[in-house]
């Protein structure tokens, strides 16, 4: 996984990340293969109003990630790899919510597993993430905003193995067709070239605009295509 900072959409994912983790504290546990991950939430130069976020605890096991939350009091936001160097990371959310706190956790999952995505939400993780996923689409972003925000998330890529409840008011998943559809309208396309890329006729690539927007729950094509973005469905 490679993160450029001159690459414009994810200097934005940053900047948002940044932005959403200001005064949060943040405890990273990945192996050192995923450490390139943990740049994408290390603390800035003071922005122009002088503000700095926050520099995360970045660890490689379950028994220093521990050690550091015994240390500082919470709450945490935590990143945990499904792997970590002595065990898995679903170890260190369950004994995270054993011992109890305000902490919030984000889980990234190295393969799509549908048993371990509905473990993982029957255990304790507030958010499940395919780790591929990150650095090709926004759906780190909404994670962490959902999850601040005190929803659960389940990564678009993992949301039909997943099988989880949406928290009110999320809007309702789409399926493979209409995230082909987004993706064209993303890109500017009219209902009548969505039908001639798709093969299908321009009242059906119409229909299928229609129940995105109704799915996300917006009303025009622009903010259904700002909503793809959030999602991690646009890319």
């Amino acid at each position: 996984m490679e993160f450029r900072a001159e690459h414009p959409v994810l200097q934005a994912r940053r900047d948002l990340l940044r932005l959403l983790l200001h005064d949060r504290q943040l405890l990273v546990a990945l192996t050192p293969r995923l450490l390139a991950l943990s740049l994408t939430f290390q603390a800035d130069e003071a922005t122009s109003e002088g503000r700095r976020t926050l520099a995360p605890a970045v660890v490689p096991s379950m028994a220093e990630a521990l050690a550091v939350l015994e240390r500082r009091p919470g709450p945490w936001l935590l990143v945990v790899g499904e792997h970590l160097a002595d065990g898995a990371g679903l170890d260190l959310i369950r004994a995270v919510r054993t011992a109890g706190g305000p902490h919030r956790c984000l889980l990234l999952l190295t393969h799509n597993h549908r048993v371990l995505v509905r473990s993982a939400l029957a255990d304790g993780a507030d958010a499940v993430l395919l780790e591929e996923s990150i650095g090709r689409t926004g759906a780190l972003v909404h994670a962490v905003d959902q999850v601040l925000r005190g929803h659960t998330f389940v990564d678009p890529a993992l949301a039909v193995a997943g099988g989880g409840q949406r928290p009110p008011g999320e809007p309702e998943e789409l399926t493979g067709r209409e995230l082909e559809v987004l993706q064209l309208v993303a890109r500017g396309c009219s209902n009548r070239a969505i039908a001639e890329q798709l093969q299908i006729a321009p009242s059906t690539a119409r229909d299928h605009v229609h129940d995105i927007l109704r799915r996300l729950r917006v009303r025009t094509r622009a903010a259904a295509a700002v909503e793809g973005w959030r999602r991690g469905y646009c890319h």
